[in-house]
Formats: structure tokens, C-alpha cells, sequence
């Protein structure tokens, strides 16, 4: 059975996340201003860019949890062997 995403530990980064959310939001202005002047070609570029940039940033979402799941689980895991049983 295949394992999840192999996904980059900078990818979690809050610039990267940051920087998706920003670049998805202004081209998805860009595209309303596109549609309202008629240009159709230019809106179609700003959807494709709205889609690329709100994946990077959904994704960068994923590994920020991920991470997140990865470390709460490291603290409370013990370390020295099993649990005691009683």
C-alpha cells in the first residue's frame, strides 16, 4: 500500500502559506475586473493562476498540520518502551 504525500517540510512555512493565500486572492480581483471588461483570454489566465496559487495554498495548509500532528504526537509518545501495563 502506497504511503501519503511525500510533501517538503518548507511547504509549511507560513510565507508559503501566506504568499498562496495573497497571490490567489489577487488574481481571483483580477479575474472579476477581467469579466467586467470583457477580456476573456486574460480572465481565463487569472482563474488558472486563482486555482495554482489557492492549491499551494491548501496544501501548504495540509503540511502545516501535518507537521503540527507529527510533533504533538512526538511529545506525547513515550520514548523508553512500552506503556505499563497493570
Amino acid at each position: 500500500m502506497a504511503n501519503g504525500p511525500v510533501r517538503p517540510p518548507w511547504l509549511g512555512n507560513w510565507g508559503v502559506l501566506a504568499l498562496g493565500v495573497g497571490l490567489a486572492l489577487y488574481n481571483a480581483v483580477q479575474l472579476v475586473l477581467h469579466l467586467v471588461d470583457g477580456e476573456y483570454g486574460s480572465a481565463f489566465l487569472s482563474f488558472a493562476y486563482v486555482v495554482l496559487f489557492g492549491y499551494v495554498a491548501s496544501e501548504s495548509w495540509r503540511t502545516r498540520q501535518q507537521l503540527a500532528a507529527e510533533r504533538a504526537g512526538e511529545r506525547s509518545a513515550p520514548t523508553d518502551g512500552p506503556a505499563p501495563t497493570d
